[in-house]
């Protein structure tokens, strides 16, 4: 537990620190922001005034350069092409040829003001002033200068020259593009026409064709024709050489093939198979009767053999016809394929002269566009070299401005006050960089975390801390005491909730910030409610309290914890009543070592024992490294802060080191403090009362 009944702001609450630096630095801010502000009005009340009267100038096409499709290569080569012509046009109002014309076109009273000027040219063109809107193409032509209808002629002037000049350019161009156009560009696109037409001429008459889509069309039918006469002479062929392959092996097989479905359809066989079929019946009725040598049996079995005899001549012939078909049928394909190759042939040289063909109709339909684009362009230049300059008009004629165009008033203060907003915020966070000292409580609550238990005045007459602490007299109408009772107040309530709680530090995070003055006087003010207070002055290096004590010789903290001897016996009586002081008369170097040792825990165990509370004064936390572990030995622990001395990064540092070694923070104290909202008036009157 850090601290207790303790609620004050978290230290990332950077909305409040920046209040807090704002409330404290308000003044700054405030100077800086009227010293811009002032410097800012001065400087434009007292410039010079300066008009500048402008012209708007239109540089649009004379053609739509938007279309439907945004993505249009053309539209795209249109859109960049008008932009170099808006860019000329802007050339050519500033170019010098343009000005010095126009300044010799000026009054003389006006154009005297220039002439006294080493280059009266460059001054005139540093007044002039073109603003460009690109998105609608418009030129707005304006002259700076103190006289308003000065400047008005001038732009004027400057227009109408340059329209003048541009219709004079114009019509240059077109005279001189129509002489280009009848001497040289149409001649010349004519000769390329006649040169055309004449090579498409000879091809014709070399190639024979006039049409030569219609002949290539009537070559593909022919080849398509002989295409399909080739695949049905080949299945023809295939079908006969599968046939003749099939009753090969019957040319010598006797009547054996005449069972095969292919000679079905001789009608020579069927009579020769009747008569066998029946010789064959006889035969074998004969051969039951008779014997093998009967005359009759042989006489039947030479006719079956006359018979087969016959049969097989009837099958050779058959054979033989297939033969013969299937010699024409090879003889008829070998043909087709002939002609199929012609015509194929054919097909590749006609299609060569037919893409010569369109090459030069191509040719020839390209220079006639040509040709009658430029016919066209050559009538159109003619009749329009008479005319103005299209793309370019005047929207408006300067008119003389009641209003300057510098300074700008109202624009001038308004950016002052922002800059010196700025500027002001800038000088207040750069000076708390610079000084960032507490100056309040509520800064120790919202930048170093913790709560404030009491603010303590400055004591003394000056004021000032130095190297023994200022001890308070026991008179109870004091302010200063009072508040030393408020600060008893809040440690016992804070104590109460700590088990068995005696022992308190308190500690600084600097040298100078009054510590030992705030353990003085607590314990001053602890005793007067009857109890026994015990201070131990663990500042080893530059010990102090001792000066409350009538003698200061004698032994001290350093001999008990070196051993040299028992706690009692350098316990001293203080002139406060009730308060003993264990102190040192002077400084040891060894002080961080004996502070770390075993023996203060005994002597703290003593206090205990012996003691209400024990407070101990230890040296600054940022400086030296005993005090933490002093401070550990301890119960809880106040920091002590002075007010306008003390800065935000030490007091935040020493919180931090305490918190990180577990130590016990109950709250803060600042020391000298000033009065808050006349706090002690209700005091001060009740002494006087007195």
């Amino acid at each position: 537990m850090d601290r207790i009944n303790a609620t004050p702001l978290p230290e990332g609450n950077s909305l409040v620190q920046v209040l807090i630096i704002l409330r404290r630095r308000w003044r700054l801010l405030a100077i800086v922001w009227v010293a811009t502000v002032a410097a800012a009005s001065i400087y434009t009340f007292t410039s010079t005034k300066l008009y500048r009267p402008q012209a708007s100038l239109e540089i649009r096409p004379e053609k739509p350069v938007l279309g439907s499709d945004s993505t249009d290569p053309a539209l795209q080569a249109s859109l960049m092409l008008w932009d170099h012509y808006f860019r000329t046009q802007e050339s050519i109002l500033t170019s010098p040829t343009l000005l010095e014309g126009t300044l010799h076109a000026l009054p003389e009273a006006i154009r005297k003001e220039y002439e006294g000027f080493h280059d009266p040219l460059k001054v005139f063109s540093s007044q002039l002033d073109i603003e460009k809107v690109r998105t609608s193409f418009i030129l707005k032509v304006g002259f700076v200068d103190k006289s308003a209808e000065n400047a008005t002629q001038v732009v004027n002037t400057l227009v109408s020259l340059y329209l003048e000049d541009a219709n004079r350019r114009l019509r240059d161009l077109k005279s001189g593009a129509v002489e280009v156009l009848s001497k040289e560009a149409l001649p010349s696109i004519r000769a390329k026409v006649d040169d055309a037409d004449r090579k498409i001429q000879e091809f014709q008459k070399a190639t024979g064709f006039m049409d030569f889509e219609e002949h290539y069309k009537l070559l593909i039918e022919k080849f398509r024709k002989y295409d399909l006469a080739l695949t049905d002479i080949g299945l023809k062929r295939r079908k006969l050489r599968a046939e003749l392959e099939a009753l090969g092996s019957y040319g010598a097989g006797g009547v054996s093939g005449l069972f095969n479905p292919a000679f079905h359809s001789t009608r020579s066989l069927e009579p020769l198979a009747e008569q066998r079929s029946k010789i064959a019946a006889e035969l074998a009725r004969q051969e039951k009767l008779l014997k093998d040598k009967h005359p009759l049996v042989l006489e039947l079995r030479a006719e079956i053999q006359l018979v087969d005899d016959k049969i097989r001549e009837a099958i050779q012939g058959t054979l033989k016809a297939l033969e013969s078909d299937l010699t024409e049928v090879e003889a008829e394909e070998k043909g087709v394929k002939e002609d199929l190759g012609v015509v194929a042939r054919q097909l590749e040289e006609v299609g060569s002269q037919k893409w010569k063909f369109k090459q030069l109709d191509g040719e020839l339909t390209s220079a006639k566009e040509l040709y009658t684009t430029y016919l066209r362009k050559h009538g159109e230049t003619t009749a329009t070299s008479g005319s103005s300059l299209g793309s370019v008009r005047i929207i408006d004629h300067a008119t003389v401005p009641l209003v300057p165009f510098k300074p700008h008033v109202l624009t001038n203060l308004m950016l002052a006050s922002v800059v010196g907003l700025l500027l002001g915020l800038g000088a207040v966070f750069a000076t708390e960089q610079l000084d960032d000292r507490i100056a309040s409580p509520r800064e120790v609550e919202v930048f170093v975390g913790l709560e404030v238990l009491a603010l303590i005045p400055r004591l003394g007459a000056a004021g000032k801390a130095g190297s023994e602490p200022v001890l308070l007299g026991t008179d109870s109408s004091l302010p200063e005491l009072e508040t030393f009772r408020g600060l008893r107040a809040e440690l016992l309530t804070r104590l109460e909730k700590i088990p068995n709680a005696k022992v308190l530090a308190v500690l600084s995070a600097l040298q100078s910030e009054g510590k030992s003055t705030v353990t003085a006087n607590l314990a001053a003010v602890l005793a007067m409610e009857g109890r026994r207070v015990l201070i131990v002055d663990a500042d080893l290096r530059r010990p102090s309290m001792l000066a409350l004590v009538g003698k200061s010789d004698g032994p001290g903290l350093q001999q008990v914890l070196k051993g040299e001897i028992p706690v009692e016996r350098a316990i001293q009586k203080s002139h406060v009543m009730g308060v003993d002081v264990l102190g040192s008369k002077e400084g040891m170097s060894s002080a961080a070592e004996l502070a770390g040792g075993p023996k203060v825990e005994e002597v703290l165990q003593f206090a205990r024992n012996h003691y209400d509370f024990v407070i101990i004064d230890s040296a600054p936390v940022n400086q030296v490294s005993e005090s933490a572990l002093v401070a550990r030995r301890a119960d809880a622990t106040i920091l002590v802060i002075r007010e306008l001395q003390t800065g935000r990064g030490a007091a935040q540092l020493a919180n931090k080191r305490l918190k990180g070694m577990g130590i016990t923070v109950l709250g803060a104290v600042l020391n000298c403090a000033r009065p808050q909202g006349g706090a002690y008036g209700y005091y001060y009157s009740y002494e006087r009362a007195h």
